[in-house]
């Protein structure tokens, strides 16, 4: 590493030998005179090299950035996300005494920046055991194979319902990610947003969505109005699931459905009976993997995205029921393409072979390159 001393022009340090030699100056009043420390003034006046030099003072070689790069890993390996590494405690375990912004531009060509933490369901041992097994079975499966094989994706969605412009306003605030702004605009009213995790009453009761996705549209869009129990879920498959897959599917007498591992209600005693008296196998994905269900990584995204694009168009006076809302939620829902529903679904092609790669851990959901995190 290099630590530089180059803290003077030429000019000045010429000034400085002239007053030790000339006015024969101690070097506590050159120091007091010039505005340095006594320590410049001792280096200059012993004839070692103290003026600055024009171009970066201070470089790190590639072995030297691949130190800091590799210390970095550790240390956040070790840290489990329990606490944040900082620039200053890098550098002191890297025992490495550049200067900060050397550090910072060397992580930012090797496209290291500081990124806020992704948000993932915690694995544990065993669930990458069960991801892996599920992806080494099913990564050669075809786009045609998901399309055929599996039925219906269910799952269960809160939607917060908002009728009125003030609510549609912090609706609209959940979705956007960031704004082009220059230095010192960020505390303007229009570069500030909510909090996502901010808790807000827009002033009419949620809504609990059970939707089914499959055969090239939404065929299942259900609101649970009451606590969501085993019983609740064993009416939901006998009556509007099963009808959904009826209508769907008329020639077949069992179908197979998509769901996560939700003890409440679609692994619950009643759940699974009712399952069975209708005909209703579970193609099981394992625990704590939504990245493996269509709802949650594509389908309810999509349906907030068309709420919020055709509240853009929305006078300020306009207002909603809660069941004109829910009406219009049905219809987004409903109103999906069959190419969105085919690709959604179809992308469990890619997803597993991902978490192969990934050998059962986290994978990047987003973008076509395969792209695994090795640490």
């Amino acid at each position: 590493m290099v630590k530089s001393i180059l803290v003077l022009g030429k000019r000045e340090a010429q000034i400085i030998k002239r007053m030790d030699v000339v006015g024969k100056l101690p070097v506590s009043k050159i120091a007091a005179i010039t505005g340095r420390h006594k320590k410049t003034i001792y280096t200059v006046l012993a004839g070692k090299s103290a003026f600055a030099k024009r171009g970066p003072k201070e470089k790190l070689g590639e072995k030297d950035v691949a130190h800091i790069i590799k210390t970095l890993r550790s240390m956040i390996q070790k840290a489990k996300a329990r606490y944040q590494i900082t620039l200053a405690m890098l550098k002191k375990r890297a025992k490495c005494t550049v200067d900060d912004k050397v550090v910072r531009k060397a992580l930012r060509k090797k496209k290291i920046l500081f990124r806020r933490m992704r948000s993932k369901p915690l694995l544990t041992k065993e669930d990458r055991r069960a991801r892996f097994a599920f992806a080494k079975k099913y990564k050669d499966k075809t786009r045609a194979w998901w399309l055929k094989e599996v039925h219906l994706h269910i799952d269960l969605k809160n939607f917060p319902v908002y009728t009125h412009a003030d609510a549609r306003d912090i609706a609209a605030m959940r979705e956007i990610r960031g704004a082009y702004r220059a230095p010192g605009q960020g505390l303007d009213e229009a570069y500030v947003v909510l909090p996502k995790e901010l808790r807000y009453n827009p002033g009419a009761k949620s809504c609990k969505i059970a939707a089914g996705i499959g055969g090239g549209k939404v065929r299942l869009w259900w609101e649970v109005e009451k606590q969501w129990t085993g019983k609740v879920a064993a009416d939901m498959y006998k009556g509007p699931l099963l009808n959904a897959l009826r209508h769907g599917w008329p020639k077949c007498g069992t179908w197979q459905v998509l769901e996560d591992n939700d003890p409440t209600g679609f692994k619950s005693k009643k759940g699974e009976e009712a399952k069975h008296d209708s005909n209703i196998k579970i193609f099981t994905i394992p625990k704590r993997s939504p990245d493996l269900n269509v709802c949650d990584y594509a389908l309810w995204k999509q349906v907030t995205r068309v709420m919020r694009r055709q509240e853009k168009k929305f006078p300020r006076s306009k207002r909603e029921s809660r069941a004109q809302h829910l009406k219009r939620l049905e219809k987004a829902a409903k109103s999906l393409s069959k190419s969105f529903v085919d690709n959604a679904i179809a992308d469990m092609v890619r997803r597993c072979k991902r978490l192969d790669a990934a050998k059962g851990g986290y994978f990047e959901e987003g973008g076509r390159q395969l792209c695994v995190y090795k640490p």
